[in-house]
């Protein structure tokens, strides 16, 4: 998506415009963005419930990786226990699988995501 700016500003207009998706940004004392984490909303007809999946998460290099990486994630938490959600999900291949195994994530070999019951 990084080829083509003005199509991934219009794809991620478009998913705030229809409530498609949730973006929490962090930023630092001086209002600068340090990094951002995108949810989806899921639903399960199994289990009768709504969840969420995390399917970008960026933390600037010029800032503090793991703790901006540990309050994205925080924010998200909080959000999915707000909306009485169940859980929040990341499809397996991420790269920061120690930081998401940090938090509290566990991989489920099943499904190749990284699951987090809350």
């Amino acid at each position: 998506m990084l080829e083509n700016p003005d199509r991934t500003l219009a794809f991620l207009t478009n998913r705030i415009r229809f409530s498609e998706s949730i973006f929490f940004i962090a930023v630092n004392e001086n209002q600068h963005a340090l990094g951002f984490i995108q949810l989806y909303p899921r639903l399960s007809s199994l289990q009768l419930q709504r969840y969420w999946q995390l399917t970008d998460i960026f933390v600037s290099p010029n800032s503090n990786y793991a703790e901006v990486y540990a309050a994205l994630i925080a924010k998200a938490k909080e959000f999915v226990r707000y909306t009485q959600s169940t859980r929040l999900v990341v499809e397996q291949g991420q790269q920061q699988q120690a930081l998401l195994e940090a938090e509290g994530f566990k991989i489920n070999p099943k499904k190749s995501l990284f699951e987090l019951n809350l």
